[in-house]
This record gives C-alpha cells, structure tokens and sequence, in this order.
C-alpha cells in the first residue's frame, strides 16, 4: 500500500491513508454521500491498536465499517506478519522447532520480537510480575547471548 495517499471505497465510505506534513500518516473514513468525516486520525507511525481504541472508531463506525477499516489499515503495515514455522521458506530445524524460513528471517522475528517486549515493558503496558518475568528472562538471556557474540 502507498502511504503517500491510498485510498478505498466500500458500502458508501471512503476509506483513506496518506502521509501528511511532518512525516506523519492520516488515516480517514468519510462518508461519500455526505462528505461526513467520520474518523480522522493523525500518528507517527504505523500502531493499529491506537487506531482501534478511538472514540470515533467504536462510536461512528458501524461494525461492517470497523472490519473494513481494519482491513484497509492492516494493509497499510510497514512491517506485515510472517509465520515463520509455516512459511513456506527453506527447512530450518533449530533445536525442537521447525521453521520454514530463512535464517535471516529468523533473526529478524527474533529481534523484532524483542524489541516489541522491551517496548511494552518500558512503556507500562504489562506489569512486571511472575508470569511476564517467566516470559522475560529466556528474552533476557538470548539478548545477552547474541550480545556476547557480537562484542
């Protein structure tokens, strides 16, 4: 998808996504009979889940226009989704598991997945109690091993 300035229509709206001034995104639902706005929103980057909390989203969007709009703006993704275990790469068995995936894409999931928990950890969106600890540190221990490979 062009985030420059996309956009889609379906059941009488118009579903938008571009990039605006200051690098920032826009995304829009507006009807086409009427030309009513209803939900406009600005980010900086690609975060579905701040779309889908807003009043506007849940408020004037029916729930066909919910699911379109998350279509639409799951399509927008950067950085889509891959399933690594059936992707339908080349076979790559890493101690029990089998991917199908190259090994760069592997280290890429990996560190992507990382990088999310420490986002959500420093950001307050989970409390650091036993169960996400019990989740943590493998994370923890596979960034200090990779790191005492690359020092």
């Amino acid at each position: 998808m062009n985030w420059q300035n996309d956009q889609q229509e379906r059941n009488g709206q118009r579903y938008g996504a571009r990039k605006v001034q200051g690098g920032q995104y826009e995304i829009t639902v507006t009807s086409i009979r009427t030309g009513q706005v209803k939900l406009t929103h600005v980010q900086a980057r690609y975060e579905p889940n701040e779309v889908y909390a807003l009043p506007e989203f849940t408020n004037n969007l029916s729930e066909p226009q919910r699911t379109t709009l998350r279509q639409f703006y799951d399509a927008c993704n950067p950085r889509p989704m891959t399933d690594l275990v059936q992707g339908g790469g080349p076979a790559l068995a890493i101690a029990i598991m089998q991917f199908q995936c190259t090994a760069e894409d592997l280290l890429a999931g990996l560190v992507e997945v990382l990088y999310a928990m420490r986002n959500a950890l420093l950001r307050g969106e989970v409390d650091p109690d036993g169960q996400v600890l019990a989740c943590y540190q493998p994370a923890y221990r596979i960034v200090m091993a990779f790191l005492r490979c690359v020092a």
